[in-house]
C-alpha cells in the first residue's frame, strides 16, 4: 500500500458494449489492485457507448480546418469546437489511463475510434510543424491497454500479421505523446480455443502485477 501525497487520477475507458466482456473485467481487475495499492487514487469509468460524442462533420469539421489554416472560428464553429475542447479537457485531467479494448474485425470497435477521432486534434493533443513534423502534446501520462480477442494473435501465432488492434492503439498513444504504455493480452477468449483458460489467468496476473509496480501508476509518473 502506498500513501500518495498527490493521489493519482485514473480513467478507465471501456470500449466493449457487452456485459461480461473479458477486456472490461481484466481492466477492472487492474483497477481493483491499483485501488488497494493507492487507496487515495481517484478512479473514474468512461463507458464510450454511453458517451455523447459529436459527429465529425459540418461546423466541427470546418472548425478543425479553420485551426489548420490559422483562421478565426465563426460563431457556429466555435460552439462546435467547444464540445471537442471539453472532451479533451476531461481526458487530459487524468494521469493514468486503462483502455479495455476488444478486437472487432481485426481492429478496434468503431465507438473507440470515434472517441479517438474527436480528441485527437491539432493544438490540443498533437502539433505539426514543417521543421519537426508531428509531436504529441499529452506528456507525463501512463497507460495500460487490455487487448481481448477470440483467437490468439500473440507473436508466433499464425494469425499475428492480421492483428491491427495493438498496432493502432500503440501508434495512436505514441502519436499524442504517451510513451509509457503497457499491454495486457487477454487472447484467446473463445472458450473452445486451446489455451483460453491459461490466457485468462495470465492476463489477470499481469493486471495485478502492473498495478503493483514497477509500472505502478505513481512510480512511473513521479
Amino acid at each position: 500500500m502506498t500513501h500518495d501525497p498527490t493521489p493519482p487520477r485514473v480513467l478507465h475507458l471501456i470500449a466493449s458494449p457487452r456485459r461480461g466482456s473479458s477486456s472490461t473485467a481484466i481492466g477492472q481487475a487492474h483497477l481493483d489492485d491499483l485501488r488497494r495499492q493507492h487507496p487515495g487514487a481517484h478512479i473514474e469509468t468512461l463507458d464510450l457507448w454511453s458517451l455523447d460524442l459529436p459527429s465529425i462533420d459540418g461546423d466541427l469539421l470546418d472548425a478543425k480546418y479553420a485551426i489548420l489554416a490559422r483562421r478565426p472560428h465563426e460563431p457556429a464553429q466555435a460552439q462546435a469546437w467547444a464540445r471537442v475542447q471539453a472532451l479533451v479537457a476531461q481526458f487530459l485531467s487524468f494521469d493514468h489511463y486503462v483502455f479495455s479494448v476488444p478486437m472487432w474485425n481485426l481492429g478496434i470497435p468503431y465507438r473507440l475510434k470515434h472517441y479517438i477521432d474527436v480528441i485527437t486534434q491539432p493544438g490540443l493533443t498533437f502539433s505539426w510543424t514543417p521543421e519537426r513534423g508531428y509531436e504529441g502534446l499529452v506528456h507525463g501520462r501512463t497507460a495500460v491497454v487490455v487487448y481481448a480477442s477470440a483467437f490468439d494473435y500473440t507473436p508466433g501465432s499464425p494469425l499475428r500479421d492480421w492483428d491491427q488492434q495493438k498496432a493502432f492503439m500503440t501508434t495512436w498513444l505514441r502519436y499524442i505523446g504517451i510513451d509509457a504504455v503497457e499491454a495486457i493480452d487477454a487472447g484467446p477468449t473463445r472458450p473452445s480455443e486451446p489455451g483460453a483458460p491459461a490466457a485468462r489467468e495470465a492476463a489477470e496476473a499481469r493486471a495485478r502485477q502492473l498495478a503493483q509496480g514497477p509500472f505502478g501508476v505513481v512510480d512511473r509518473m513521479r
